[in-house]
């Protein structure tokens, strides 16, 4: 009587766990497919000139929302906007280096998340604070990664002063490497997959006493 339970239990078994090599294989085999479907899309030449174009586009708009950020000058509800739509223009986990140049000369170097950047922007110890750029100085050529997404590199000079009632207390001017992402992203709207341009890291790659 107990004979025809066992045989039945262990059919059961043996199909389940054929089931799940199955399934396991056929994930396996979606993965590597898409992996292939990215790293065959290529961007055509028209495309990466337009990236590029756009690439300038989202640095200026970056800095816009910095001036705003930094100025005391501005409402609140202003800023706050500023910070929240300046956030979307990062690729997620992004961070931003900070340069300080101490009393004795030497840089001191922080990187912080984007996120965090932007809110202590707003909230520096300054009566008053001036932001400026220059315009951007180079955009490195797009090369893609093994990860199926293009990079490039785009150089931007700032100029920081900060103020106490009308007394320049700290004044730098840093050049930065701003790093510009392409990938490709998922439109729920129309849903589709598209290209689309994200800024990444920004690293301090040089800061100087702003002179007067």
């Amino acid at each position: 009587m107990d004979y025809m339970p066992k045989r039945i239990l262990i059919t059961l078994a043996i199909l389940f766990v054929s089931l799940c090599v199955t399934a396991q294989e056929t994930k396996t085999a979606i993965t590597s497919k898409q992996a292939k479907i990215t790293d065959e899309i290529n961007l055509s030449a028209a495309d990466i000139e337009l990236f590029k174009q756009q690439t300038k586009q989202k640095v200026e708009e970056f800095q816009q929302y910095i001036v705003t950020l930094g100025s005391k000058d501005e409402p609140a509800e202003k800023r706050n906007m500023a910070e929240k739509e300046a956030l979307k223009l990062f690729y997620k986990g992004a961070e931003m280096e900070i340069t300080t140049i101490l009393p004795d000369g030497t840089v001191q170097k922080v990187n912080r998340p984007m996120e965090k950047y932007l809110a202590r922007l707003k909230s520096l110890p300054f009566t008053k604070v001036i932001i400026k750029f220059y315009d951007i100085a180079y955009i490195r050529e797009f090369t893609k990664g093994p990860d199926g997404k293009y990079y490039s590199t785009a150089t931007i000079i700032q100029e920081f002063t900060g103020f106490s009632n009308d007394d320049i207390i700290y004044t730098d001017v840093t050049k930065k490497e701003v790093e510009i992402i392409i990938d490709i992203v998922e439109d729920t709207f129309f849903q589709e997959k598209r290209w689309k341009i994200f800024l990444g890291d920004i690293k301090a790659t040089e800061t100087k006493t702003a002179v007067s």
